[in-house]
């Protein structure tokens, strides 16, 4: 029986080609809460960010797992869950974007500011239509909890990067934005904490999700679902392959489920 539900924003709850969810998402998720099902946002960006961008305004959720995992609210936006990244870690890779000039983008419980910007920050914000972050200075964001770093950089790239972090890794979610979070944060740890919180066992949910940072979390749930417009790699973690965004994927994968 499944009492919980988890969703991805960008690519699955909200499409990349028209930047709104589907009409039929938001009717899922209203229909699965008032059969007492617990449905929570699962997703890269922050707490604050979804709220400026507006992009779920219109729908409630029971919660929020909030910059891939690293951190979860409940639905009145009280922190449940917290990892940020070890102060160290992130003075060191905040020291080497410094001496390469590299543009990041560093995001705490309460704000981000990214350095730089260039073509390949516009690229990236492009493809998940969000505004350029602020810019400014990042020295001063050490002074509060990192929850997470994002970098501008190649696969190959971020391979120089992450020995100043061991004991955080990265996750993609754009060709050339990688986040660095801590080891033991992600959107399946986070997802799995709530779920205790409520006497919830991952076999009794379904998550939905289209990149390389649901793989982990669609693994764990009971039903995995990717969307058809996903990559290959979640594709092959899921249970299901449902529709994609912008052809009611959602909607159909819980009607396929018989939970709609």
């Amino acid at each position: 029986m499944i009492k919980a539900a988890f969703f991805d924003i960008d690519g699955t709850l909200v499409s990349l080609k028209t930047k709104v969810y589907p009409p039929s998402a938001a009717a899922a998720v209203a229909t699965l809460r008032q059969k007492g099902i617990a449905c929570y946002v699962a997703t890269g960006r922050s707490k604050f960010e979804i709220a400026e961008e507006g992009l779920l305004d219109g729908i409630e959720f029971d919660g929020y797992l909030t910059n891939n995992g690293q951190d979860a609210y409940d639905a009145q936006g009280n922190l449940l869950y917290g990892k940020p990244l070890a102060p160290s870690e992130a003075a060191a890779v905040l020291s080497w974007v410094e001496e390469n000039g590299c543009a990041c983008w560093m995001v705490s419980g309460e704000k981000s500011l990214l350095n730089i910007s260039n073509d390949r920050v516009e690229a990236a914000m492009e493809a998940i239509h969000t505004r350029l972050p602020r810019l400014g200075d990042l020295r001063p964001m050490l002074a509060h909890p990192i929850y997470k770093i994002v970098l501008f950089l190649t696969r190959e790239e971020m391979r120089r990067v992450m020995p100043l972090a061991p004991s955080s890794r990265m996750t993609q979610w754009f060709p050339l934005g990688h986040d660095i979070i801590s080891a033991d944060g992600g959107k399946k740890n986070a997802m799995e904490h709530i779920l205790a919180s409520r006497g919830i066992n991952p076999s009794e949910c379904i998550a939905f999700g289209d990149s390389e940072n649901d793989i982990e979390m669609l693994r764990a749930a009971g039903i995995g679902v990717a969307m058809a417009n996903g990559t290959a790699e979640a594709k092959a973690a899921a249970d299901y392959i449902t529709d994609n965004c912008d052809a009611d994927g959602i909607a159909k994968a819980l009607k396929y489920f018989g939970l709609i």
